[in-house]
């Protein structure tokens, strides 16, 4: 019996397929070696047959990644995602039309063919200080000259909002959205230089926020004159941030200053020092009048009294009962601090000891 070339069963010479392996056979005209019949099968018709079959797998693996890559291709190119303060304009060639804008957030399905544009509207700004270094900073500070001809450079903040609804002529007029960079900072810069030049350096110090409004006034009229920004402008905001100058003449104008300083403050200490001694001339002034006017009473009072006495007691001799009450309103004033009176009676006579009385009541 012939035996198969793959597994070594013995199978039947007319059939065409191995029954333990299943592969197919085919005999050719029987050859004798070692008794024995030796079957053939045509290998290279299924090596071709193998080679076909692989072929078309790959094939169709490719032609199934080319379908997968085309339509993730069309999807990137038909959808678009609109941000956050974005609008998308949307070129078509074809029909050589310009649309929009269409407002985010969304998302938008356009033809493959038609080109799709971001806008940023939303609040947008300029920088401009420092020496240009600065990561921060869009452009270096601007140099300006004042009215008397003294170079500054000024450090500011610009920022706007664009109109959506202007977003379509805007591109018509700047198609490279260049519009911050050619005309925004040059007006900006142009007015900065316009209005520093009707002011002194001394002015700028002294008029800061004066000037930083009309800088804002300025260029904003400036910015909606602007043909080329199509009044796309809707929102607009400026911060003077410095003005500096020249390090030798800003010590000038410091001095200036201290000494205005120091010239108000002797003002103000001699007004202070008037003012005190005005005072206290008039404290000593009326000080002065009360004493006197307590001194009148007084001296009224007494001379009533006196008269009152004279009248009461008949007495003509007016000098001595006047020279009796003196002595006694003598003794009323020195008797609270005296116990014991010394009176003397002249040169030889002997002087009295007089005992004044108090008003003690305690017993002995």
């Amino acid at each position: 019996m012939p035996k198969c070339p793959f597994c070594g069963a013995e199978i039947d010479p007319d059939a065409k397929f191995c029954i333990r392996c299943g592969s197919r056979v085919k005999f050719s005209e029987p050859i004798e070696e070692g008794g024995e019949k030796i079957m053939k099968e045509e290998e290279g018709g299924r090596r071709r047959r193998n080679l076909l079959r692989n072929f078309l797998k790959a094939m169709g693996v490719a032609i199934l990644a080319s379908i997968i890559l085309i339509s993730i291709f069309f999807s990137s190119a038909m959808f678009v995602n609109v941000p956050v303060g974005y609008g998308l304009i949307l070129v078509d060639p074809l029909t050589k039309s310009i649309q929009g804008p269409i407002l985010g957030p969304t998302w938008y399905l356009k033809a493959p063919w038609v080109h799709g544009v971001l806008i940023y509207y939303a609040v947008d700004s300029i920088g401009m200080w420092g020496d240009g270094t600065d990561p921060y900073a869009d452009y270096p500070a601007v140099k300006c000259f004042s009215s008397d001809q003294l170079e500054m450079t000024v450090d500011v903040m610009v920022r706007w909002k664009l109109d959506p609804d202007r977003l379509l002529d805007l591109y018509r007029n700047y198609p490279n959205l260049d519009w911050k960079d050619k005309t925004i900072a040059s007006v900006v810069r142009q007015t900065m230089r316009f209005v520093t030049a009707n002011f002194t350096a001394v002015e700028t110090v002294e008029k800061r926020e004066y000037i930083a409004a009309v800088m804002k006034d300025e260029i904003w009229k400036r910015l909606q004159a602007e043909e080329t920004l199509a009044g796309a402008i809707a929102y607009f905001e400026f911060d003077l941030r410095n003005i500096g100058l020249p390090p030798q003449y800003t010590a000038a104008i410091e001095a200036k200053l201290v000494a205005e300083q120091q010239k108000l403050q002797a003002e103000f200490e001699r007004s202070r020092i008037l003012i005190l001694a005005n005072a206290s001339a008039q404290e000593k002034i009326i000080k002065a009048q009360g004493e006197a006017m307590a001194k009148i009473i007084v001296a009224n009072g007494t001379r009533e009294a006196i008269r009152m006495a004279i009248e009461a007691a008949g007495i003509t001799n007016s000098s001595r009962i006047a020279e009796l009450y003196l002595w006694v309103e003598a003794l009323k004033e020195i008797s609270p601090n005296v116990n014991v009176l010394i009176i003397t009676t002249g040169e030889t006579g002997a002087p009295i000891i007089y005992q004044l009385p108090t008003n003690s009541t305690s017993s002995p």
